[in-house]
């Protein structure tokens, strides 16, 4: 009987169940950092890829104010910003040509007003003589050759003032650059304002390695609209090529015009010699025979003012055959001249905006060209 009675009759603990390994809690240690591991993998990679599809965004700094925008803003900027200079580009260009062509219309009018004058002298007793003892001292080396144009140059050009009236064309399509540079700047400057006002920081961020910067970029563009960079560029281009233009020129075309009159001079040169010998010998024999002893003095005397007079008649006849002809011609040589001069000084204020408008593009380019250089680094 005592030995059927069992534990539970005798009140004794319970044996444990068997156990089945002692590796147990290891493995749940090691299953547990493993699928920490993966979750940490899985938040980077994520991060990753938000990264990869989000650009980081831009902070803009202009003067004191610092505003923060999306890269495609940032994109918008560099496009309105390149652009708007291209625009002011060409608006200084037909403002200048169409300066151009204004000033130097009214300066070839003013010298047309003039060609009368020259004619004038050129048709004068004064005019015919100086040009004939010109001829002789150029044929023995004794004086420069073209003195009709060097004549032409002081009754038309010079009392033109044309050297200086060049000049201050030259100073006035200067301004207008300045102005022109100065209104595209300004209108630049309002027109990113407006775009960054909504995105105004309330405080100035931390410093960042490479803010866009658009307040040295004003700076720069500043510069290129300074009277001293200008008048650097017009002055090298534009004037020389302006001032050594017209004589240069007009020495050819009125040696030119001037030969549409050279058959009428030979035509007087010719018959002059007859025609003063008999108009001597006459005028001394009807005025000079009683005087005795002075009829010497008297012929010549009376030879020379008909001397004179035939130089005279020949000169008015000539005058009415071909006084129309040389004007027509001098008339064509201004307005060859006009049109060389205008395609001339066009050309060079070309140049003049192509650097100037320019310059101002590359420091554009380059003040976006780091945040352009980030996006590509970021999608590689």
């Amino acid at each position: 009987m005592a030995t059927q009675m069992d534990a539970t009759t005798l009140n004794l603990p319970a044996s444990p169940p068997p156990r089945r390994g002692g590796r147990f809690p290891v493995v749940r240690l090691i299953c547990l950092l493993v699928g920490i591991l993966l979750v940490c993998l899985v938040l980077q990679q994520r991060a990753q890829w938000q990264s990869s599809g989000q650009t980081q965004d831009v902070v803009v700094r202009v003067g004191e104010a610092h505003y923060q925008i999306s890269a495609s803003q940032a994109d918008t900027l560099a496009l309105l910003s390149a652009l708007r200079f291209s625009e002011g580009e060409e608006q200084a260009r037909e403002i200048v040509n169409a300066h151009l062509e204004q000033s130097l219309a009214q300066l070839f009018a003013d010298l047309a007003r003039r060609l009368p004058a020259f004619a004038d002298w050129y048709y004068s007793l004064g005019g015919e003589y100086s040009r004939l003892s010109m001829l002789v001292l150029e044929k023995v080396s004794l004086a420069d050759e073209g003195y009709v144009a060097r004549k032409a140059e002081e009754l038309i050009f010079d009392a033109a003032d044309f050297s200086g009236r060049l000049d201050i064309l030259r100073y006035q399509a200067d301004a207008r650059l300045l102005r022109q540079a100065h209104a595209t700047r300004d209108t630049w400057l309002t027109e990113m304002l407006a775009l960054l006002e909504q995105d105004r920081m309330p405080v100035a961020p931390l410093p960042q390695s490479q803010p866009l910067a658009l307040d040295e970029l004003l700076d720069q563009l500043t510069g290129y609209g300074s009277p001293e960079f200008v008048a650097r560029l017009s002055v090298s281009s534009a004037a020389a090529v302006g001032v050594a233009v017209g004589p240069m020129i007009w020495r050819a075309a009125s040696r030119r015009a001037t030969a549409a009159s050279g058959r009428a001079v030979a035509a007087r040169g010719a018959g002059r010699g007859a025609a003063r010998a008999g108009t001597a010998a006459a005028g001394g024999a009807t005025l000079c025979a009683p005087s005795g002893p002075g009829a010497l003095a008297c012929a010549l005397v009376a030879g020379a003012a008909g001397w004179l007079a035939t130089d005279w008649a020949l000169l008015r006849l000539d005058e009415a055959l071909n006084r129309d002809e040389l004007l027509a011609a001098l008339q064509q040589s201004l307005d060859e001249m006009e049109d060389e001069m205008t395609r001339s000084l066009m050309a060079a204020y070309d140049r003049v905006l192509t650097e100037q408008y320019g310059a101002m593009q590359t420091d554009i380019q380059r003040t976006f060209r780091p945040l352009q250089g980030k996006r590509d680094g970021q999608r590689d």
